[in-house]
């Protein structure tokens, strides 16, 4: 039986498919776009293949030749440059950003869009780099494996179990893991102590992320650089002030550890829920940042919403695109096409 939600998502789906991007371009003034990954690969990292689809060699060219086709790839100085320019947004580009500084940038998406003549920025967290600790939610993933792979015993599954309720929460299976937040990351640890998981030899072993000497040699290629926090912590559930030291702290060591001038900054999750305050307060130590709200204008001028590229169902860059500007203009026409920051 279809439900009506279910039929208008079928309906706007059926419609989207033969929507002309031109028209849609034309429509919402809105030619810049900013697509961005975080992984692409043809393996599935075990840190990862629990967290998000993994984007295949195969279908990050096939992404790449449909914004190449329908746009212009621009880079950050671009950005920077024209971003009191009305026209900006009216013309048809593309930005490319990577978040999370995984190695995987390094080794396979960074070849390929060195061919193509494609500039990018990646975004990496300053803990993370060199491998000296790792996204709490990738030691998840980690764990959700071993216990996919392996059966817990009885007593295992108990100790699990009393530490959720002590937290609030219940388990049932692995991908319960998944509901572990910020505010009770230290239960990872406990867990990956029941479970025998060593996530030092786990990062000397795999090395998730970029190295120092990785990220210079990107910086060399042309990449530009920027910081996503040092740790990855979910902004709105700080308070401001951690919010600006979480900030402040990564931008310092990019610029004093590879000598990047330009200030870039990618929101880690969202931007969610910042204040126009934040911004003010970090006006002088941010050229430009960049939210992930997909297509949508900001109240903030330097602000950039990217969009997602790594859906469910391995949806393809055109049909990803289509939807960003069906949505976007559905917002428009009821005034929430803008993020405005109180």
């Amino acid at each position: 039986m279809l439900y009506p939600k279910n039929i208008a998502k079928t309906i706007l789906t059926s419609f989207n498919s033969l929507a002309n991007l031109e028209l849609y371009i034309k429509w919402t003034g809105q030619g810049l776009v900013m697509p961005f990954y975080h992984c692409v690969s043809d393996e599935e990292p075990i840190h990862l293949k629990h967290l998000y689809p993994i984007i295949s060699t195969k279908r990050f060219n096939e992404d790449l030749d449909f914004f190449t086709k329908n746009y212009q790839p621009v880079s950050a100085d671009y950005l920077f440059e024209n971003k009191g320019n009305p026209s900006l947004r009216r013309t048809k580009s593309f930005f490319l950003s990577f978040d999370d500084g995984l190695r995987q940038f390094h080794d396979v998406a960074a070849p390929v869009l060195i061919k193509k003549g494609i500039p990018a920025t990646f975004f990496v967290n300053s803990d993370y780099v060199d491998n000296k600790d790792m996204f709490y939610r990738l030691k998840i993933s980690i764990l959700i494996d071993k216990i996919n792979s392996t059966t817990l015993s009885a007593g295992q599954k108990n100790e699990i179990e009393t530490l959720f309720q002590s937290i609030g929460l219940k388990y049932h299976h692995s991908k319960d893991l998944l509901q572990i937040t910020d505010q009770n990351k230290n239960q990872v640890e406990v867990i990956a102590g029941l479970l025998g998981v060593d996530f030092n030899e786990y990062l000397s072993v795999h090395q998730p992320y970029l190295t120092s000497q990785q990220i210079e040699n990107l910086v060399k290629q042309g990449f530009s650089l920027g910081a996503h926090s040092a740790s990855h912590p979910y902004f709105p559930s700080l308070t401001e002030n951690e919010q600006i030291a979480e900030t402040l702290k990564s931008l310092q060591f990019i610029h004093e550890r590879f000598a990047i001038e330009k200030a870039l900054f990618s929101f880690p999750y969202t931007d969610f829920n910042v204040n126009k305050t934040f911004f003010e307060k970090t006006k002088n130590h941010i050229d430009l940042s960049f939210g992930t709200a997909n297509l949508k204008l900001d109240s903030i001028t330097t602000n950039f919403q990217r969009i997602p590229m790594e859906l469910p169902n391995n949806k393809r860059a055109e049909s990803i695109l289509k939807n960003e500007y069906l949505f976007y203009t559905l917002k428009m026409l009821i005034n929430k096409h803008i993020i405005i920051r109180n």
